[in-house]
Formats: C-alpha cells, structure tokens, sequence
C-alpha cells in the first residue's frame, strides 16, 4: 500500500478506491461487506486509470454514480476541507482502522487524536500561505485525502448517515516537485513541508509490475543531486532522472564506476553523443525473453530509493556473477547468481502481473534457504519498452515513464575484458534507471542490454550473452531446493512450498 503522506492519497490511494461504493446494508455499524472491502487492497480493473488525470476522473464519476454529491475540488477552500476532514475523523471505524493498524495498512489514520491533526495542520498553513501555487497545491492534496477517509475510514451506513455529506472531486492535475533551489531560504523550507504532504508517486512499479510490498520502498521521489561545487554539471553525468530541468541528455545520467556518494568519487563513463531523440533507434528497450549473461559491476550498500537527512554514506562492492532471464508459458522469471556470495530467483505470472500481485522470491545465501512475498513484481524483458504492456500507469516521459535519449558512443567501463570495449548503444530512460542496448548492426550483440544503471542502485554490465532458453543447459535453473523457509503462499510458484514453520532450513 502507499506511506502514510498524501502523495498516497493522491495517487495509491486513490487507486484504490475499487470498492469505494460499498454494497448497502440495513445493519448499524461495520457489516462483513465493508470489513472485506478494507482487507482488499488491490483495485478491480474498472477503478483504474491509464494516467493520473483519467484515473481521477474514473473515480470521480464512480463516486458520483453511487449516490454521493460531488463539488469539484477547485471550488473549496482549505477551511471548507478542514471542516469535511473533523467531521470524517470523528466518525471514522474503529474496527475499520484496526484493520489498517494491523496490516500496517497505510490507509491507516496518520494522527490518532484530532489534536494532533490540528497541530499539524497549522505547521503547513503557515508554509502553504506563502505562495499562491502552494495554497492550491495543498488544497488538492486536502481533497484527495478527504476521499479516501470517507471511503476507507467509515462504514458504508455511516457514510450514508452523514447529513448534508458533500465530497470533493479528485484533482486531475498532478503537481511536480520544485526545481532545485537555495535549501536555507525561506521559500524553499515552505516548498518542503507542503511537498511534503503531497509527495511525488512514480514508484517501481513502472519497472516492477505489482504493488510495492515494504513500506520503506514505496516512496519513489527523486530529489535532485545538488550542483558540485569543483566540476558543475558533474552531478548530471552522475544523476540524472526525469525530474531533470533541462531533461537529460544522451551523455547524462551514466555514472560511472563510484566508490562514495559524492559526484567526485566517481569515474564518469567516456561518451559521445551521435544524435538525440529526434532520431528513432534501431533497437527497443528490452531485455531477451530467454537468456543468459555475464554480469559484472558494483551496486550500493544499501540501496537508496530515496535519500534521507542523516543517512550513513553508501558502500559500493562489485558485482561478480551471471544474469538469466525465463519469460515463458505465462511465466517471467529472473535470477542472479553472485560468486561467492549466493543466489536470487524471482518469478511472477503475468495474470500475477495484470492483478497487481508481485509474485515471490527465493534465496540461498550463507548456507540457507528462504522464499517470501516479492519486494515488487518482477524485473521482465519489457521493463524499458515505451510500450511494456505490463506497465499499468503509462506515465510520459517527462513523469518517469520510458524515454529514448539518444545515440552514443561510450567505452563500457565493466570489470572483464568483454564489457571494457567501446560500443555504439541506444541510451533508454525510464524514472532513474539508465539503461543501454547494442545499436551496432555489426556486433554479436546488436539489439542485446550492454548496461544497467541507477545512481542509488547498481551499476550492471553484461556481456556473453547466451540467447535461448536457460532450462536446457541448466534444467533446474528455477527451481527452489527442497527444504527452503517459506513465509508466503506465492511461493508455490516454484514448486516446493511445503515448510511454513518459520524456521530457516540448511540446504546442502
């Protein structure tokens, strides 16, 4: 589910608004209905939206036809929502939120006491109040989230009982984070609180099909690396995303081999532009269906989603191992082999996919097995495709979705041989990640992923590419060993799920 801020009101939240109108029920109080309907967090396909304007406006109409009176959200005012949002929090479910809290559900009310909420709103009116933008900006916010509590915080009797209940229509318009600017101004401290209540919602689902399982990933903003003081403009070589103002480049956004957080520590990629977008690319952003890599590279220790104040600096290991990919009879699968360190295989059916559920993981690292509920739905060959049609938000590029940068001419900065020879790729975007395909005709590997990377994350070069099904040389390649832990029933996607016990099993 989405955190605890309005971005995930304005934009999980919203989305899962699949039950909203709950069936009728002569019964005072929580009837079974309204209690499945808050154990349900994935939405029905008619509750969803190709982009944020049409899935506000589905919603909306979806709201209207139930019954309930809609007044668009432009024509209130904070005072007005404030009032809507008292009289929601004091009639909200206690046995409805207890089910939130359990699940650690982020519908789950964000201040317990009405207090609380009052405090808090009084911080962000004195930030909201500076600006004009930021007035509105809070206002839609107010809206989205005064849906989602009338919907999701009381019971379909109640919702019905309140007298004289208008709701505010869902906002069409998406609001974008600020350019970067002076972090000591008072400007900029009122652009972070209110941003803060409505914060930017691309996440991993435009590269991982399915709702995002731990809180701690769901939160897929981006602030931007600020300019470094001894080479400016090294910071774009080292992060670039689709936040970038102006959007980047096709040299912009590679990194390059790093050994710290600083755009210093850091060894930029050699690169040359050939020509921009305005040329279309000979190739498409995909991985092979059925195929096998060397992978070699480093990745970040942990990996950063999202930055915070106060987080320890990064480490960057290498990477030493081998990629396979096994999308077949309805089935995508991926796995990494890390010498010397383990193994990670996910998979994920695509009626998984189509029903936002993520699928499963299992591992083998220390001597031990272990399989649960998939991070986030699985990393497939058309993770990079402008057309993935496992991509559930289409967003444009300039939201995050897939974009061509261009043409270029690099020198691969990989660890063997292979991966160190200059190349000519198209440079594909999509959110953070940066990714690169053989546009040479003449090469072995024309058409095939060359490199991966994200500034937060890894950086992966592949070459040896083996084209074909992975199971005929390695007939067990997705198979997970008997005896693994198993603490979730996707699981059975594998074959062996039959210890539930929680206890990790030695597998020898």
């Amino acid at each position: 589910m989405c955190p605890l801020s309005m971005l995930r009101a304005v934009f999980c939240c919203t989305a899962m608004l699949a039950r909203a109108t709950a069936e009728s029920t002569s019964k005072v109080g929580v009837a079974s209905a309204d209690l499945k309907r808050a154990k349900q967090r994935i939405p029905r396909a008619g509750w969803k939206g190709d982009s944020f304007a049409t899935m506000s406006q589905v919603l909306t109409s979806k709201l209207s036809k139930a019954g309930h009176n809609i007044r668009p959200c432009e024509e209130w005012t904070v005072s007005e929502l404030q009032h809507l949002q008292r009289r929601l929090f004091t009639a909200a479910e206690a046995q409805l939120l207890a089910v939130y809290d359990d699940a650690k559900d982020n519908r789950r009310q964000r201040f317990k006491a009405l207090s609380d909420l009052e405090a808090h709103w009084e911080e962000v009116a004195a930030a909201a109040s500076t600006t004009e933008v930021l007035s509105k900006l809070w206002r839609d916010g107010l809206c989205h989230e005064s849906v989602m509590w009338a919907v999701h915080h009381t019971s379909s009797v109640t919702l019905q009982r309140l007298d004289g209940l208008v709701l505010p229509s869902l906002p069409t318009v998406r609001h974008d984070a600020p350019v970067a600017m002076p972090v000591h101004t008072p400007i900029a401290a009122a652009h972070h609180i209110v941003h803060k209540e409505y914060e930017q919602a691309v996440s991993c689902q435009q590269c991982h099909t399915g709702t995002i399982v731990s809180p701690e990933w769901q939160n897929a903003s981006l602030p931007r690396f600020p300019v470094d003081k001894v080479h400016p403009g090294r910071e774009r070589l080292r992060d670039c995303t689709f936040t970038a103002d102006p959007p980047c480049g096709a040299c912009e956004g590679l990194g390059g081999k790093r050994w710290g957080d600083d755009p210093e520590q850091m060894t930029p990629m050699k690169c040359e532009v050939l020509h921009g977008s305005e040329v279309k690319p000979t190739t498409r952003g995909r991985y092979p269906y059925l195929g096998k890599a060397r992978m070699t590279g480093e990745t970040r220790d942990p990996l950063q989603v999202y930055p915070k104040p106060g987080d320890p600096p990064g480490r960057y290991p290498k990477i030493n191992g081998t990629i396979a990919m096994g999308d077949k009879d309805g089935t995508m699968r991926l796995r990494y082999d890390f010498i010397g360190l383990g193994s990670q295989i996910s998979a994920q059916t695509k009626e998984q996919a189509k029903h936002m559920n993520v699928g499963a993981t299992w591992g083998f690292f220390g001597g031990k097995c272990f399989c649960s509920k998939s991070i986030a739905g699985n990393f497939h060959a058309e993770s990079f495709d402008v057309n993935d049609p496992l991509d559930n938000i289409h967003l444009p590029a300039n939201q995050g979705g897939a974009a061509y940068l261009g043409r270029i001419r690099v020198t691969l900065d990989g660890d063997v041989v292979e991966s160190q020879r200059e190349a000519i790729a198209d440079h594909y975007m999509k959110w953070a990640f940066h990714f690169l395909v053989d546009a040479d005709e003449d090469s072995p590997s024309f058409g095939l992923p060359l490199r991966l990377y994200g500034s937060g994350g890894v950086r992966m070069l592949y070459d040896s590419w083996h084209i074909g099904d992975p199971t005929i040389a390695e007939p067990g390649i997705w198979t997970m060993p008997e005896g693994c832990k198993v603490t979730a029933p996707e699981c059975s996607i594998f074959g062996h799920a039959s210890n539930t016990s929680g206890d990790a099993i030695l597998v020898v």
